[in-house]
């Protein structure tokens, strides 16, 4: 049996993060209710018995996948000052949390956004609300106003535009995320 370091089976944790993985790609591009654990299996090769080892159900599959980005997010904010002072903590904030979205895909941002309803219906979806809250809480600033909190929202939003809005003619997906922090750092700093 091939084990890592740290004595959990590797085999077991590849085919829960290929699990993820397809599960994700299915939820953005077909909405969360609308995907069925057959599909999932389908899609991995595999029968649902086989899926069901891994998890049970649709909600311990979308859980995995959020806990997985929110403990990302929960990392950053936790090295971040907790209300950066400065323009630029503010600044490196904003860049991190591109980088983090980045690394996830356009799909995380798809998934939440257009299955926000069944997402906040779940446990994980306070979670993620706790988490979001804190970020912008961040990105606003000591002593924020209406008007930093706003444009701590529409900078995140910014962000999101990538995955939400993009067009084959706007070109490769590095650069309209290039693209959108620009706007999203203009937005912060106004």
């Amino acid at each position: 049996m091939a084990l890592r370091n740290d004595g959990v089976d590797s085999r077991r944790t590849d085919t829960r993060d290929r699990i993820l993985a397809v599960a994700l790609r299915l939820f953005a591009e077909r909405g969360y209710a609308n995907t069925s654990l057959r599909e999932i299996a389908e899609q991995l090769d595999v029968t649902k018995a086989a899926l069901y080892f891994h998890y049970k159900t649709k909600e311990d599959i979308v859980t995995g996948i959020l806990r997985g980005y929110l403990d990302g997010l929960d990392g950053l904010l936790d090295d971040a000052d907790p209300r950066p002072a400065t323009r630029a903590g503010r600044e490196r904030l904003l860049r991190r949390l591109a980088d983090h979205q980045a690394a996830w895909g356009v799909d995380l941002t798809r998934l939440v956004r257009q299955n926000y309803t069944e997402i906040s219906n779940l446990p994980v979806g306070a979670d993620l609300r706790t988490s979001h809250l804190r970020l912008l809480d961040a990105l606003a600033g000591p002593d924020s106003t209406l008007l930093s909190r706003t444009r701590a929202r529409t900078a995140v939003a910014a962000l999101q535009t990538v995955a939400l809005s993009a067009t084959v003619e706007d070109g490769d997906e590095d650069e309209l995320r290039e693209a959108a922090l620009t706007v999203a750092l203009e937005v912060l700093d106004a």
